[in-house]
C-alpha cells in the first residue's frame, strides 16, 4: 500500500510552521510578480485604458510623482492577479495535511472553481461594468463641466471595479461551501431569498465606487443571479455529499 504523502495529524507548532512557510512563499511570489509587472507596466496601463477609449480623451496628472506612484500601484494590482493561482495553491497545500485523502480532491476543486470565478468576475468588470460606469458618469455631466480625469483617479476606479468583480463572483462558491460542510443548505438560502436581496442591494451600495443607483445596479443584478446560482450549486453539492 502506498504511503500517504501528507500526515493526517500535525501538532500546533507544525501547523504554525507550515502556515509560515506558505505565507512566506506567497509573499515572495507576489513581490516577484509585482516587480515583473512593473517592467511591463506601460502595456498593462494600455490594456486597462481600453475601456475608456472614446469616453475619456486624455488623462491628466496633477503632481510630479502621480504617474510613478500610480504605475507602482498598478504593478502591485497586476502582481496580485498574477500570483493569485500560486496563492490558492499554497492555501491548498496548507489545508491538505488536515483532511482525509478523499477530501483533498474536493479542496482542489473548490480552489480551482474559486480562481475561475475570480477571472470571470474580472472579465465582467473589464468588459461590462467599467465601460458602462464610465459612459454613464461622464455623460451625466452633459456639458455642465469638462471632464479632466487624472490618471490616478482612473486607475483607482478601474482597479476597484476589477477587484469587486472578482469578489462578488465568489458568492456561489461561498454558498456551496457552506452547504458542503453542513452549516447551511439550499432550502435555507431559498427561504431567506428576500433578506438576501435586501443584503445584496446594501452590499452593492457599499462596494460601488460611486453612490448612484445605475452603478449600484451594475453589481446588484449579477449578484442576484449569482445568488440563484449559489442555491443551485448548494443543492447539487448536498446531493453528492
Amino acid at each position: 500500500m502506498a504511503t500517504d504523502i501528507y500526515p493526517n495529524k500535525m501538532s500546533i507548532i507544525e501547523h504554525l510552521e507550515e502556515l509560515r512557510k506558505r505565507i512566506i512563499a506567497s509573499l515572495v511570489f507576489f513581490v516577484l510578480a509585482a516587480i515583473f509587472s512593473f517592467t511591463f507596466v506601460n502595456k498593462i496601463s494600455d490594456i486597462l485604458r481600453l475601456p475608456a477609449l472614446g469616453i475619456i480623451e486624455n488623462f491628466i496628472f496633477t503632481s510630479p510623482t502621480e504617474v510613478f506612484t500610480t504605475y507602482l500601484r498598478l504593478s502591485i494590482l497586476a502582481g496580485f492577479m498574477i500570483s493569485l493561482p500560486f496563492i490558492l495553491f499554497q492555501i491548498g497545500l496548507f489545508l491538505m495535511p488536515a483532511v482525509q485523502q478523499d477530501q483533498r480532491e474536493a479542496i482542489a476543486s473548490w480552489l480551482i472553481i474559486s480562481f475561475l470565478l475570480s477571472i470571470l468576475g474580472i472579465i465582467f468588470s473589464y468588459f461590462l461594468a467599467l465601460p458602462f460606469a464610465l459612459k454613464f458618469l461622464i455623460s451625466f455631466a452633459n456639458g455642465a463641466a469638462v471632464p479632466m480625469i487624472s490618471i490616478d483617479k482612473y486607475f483607482s476606479f478601474a482597479g476597484a471595479l476589477l477587484l469587486i468583480g472578482a469578489g462578488i463572483f465568489q458568492i456561489p462558491v461561498i454558498m456551496a461551501l457552506l452547504s458542503y460542510i453542513g452549516i447551511l443548505n439550499a432550502e435555507f438560502f431559498r427561504k431567506n431569498r428576500k433578506y438576501a436581496i435586501v443584503a445584496i442591494f446594501i452590499i452593492a451600495a457599499i462596494i460601488t465606487p460611486t453612490q448612484d443607483i445605475v452603478n449600484m445596479l451594475i453589481f446588484a443584478i449579477p449578484m442576484l443571479a449569482l445568488y440563484e446560482a449559489g442555491i443551485l450549486a448548494s443543492r447539487i453539492v448536498r446531493r453528492k455529499v
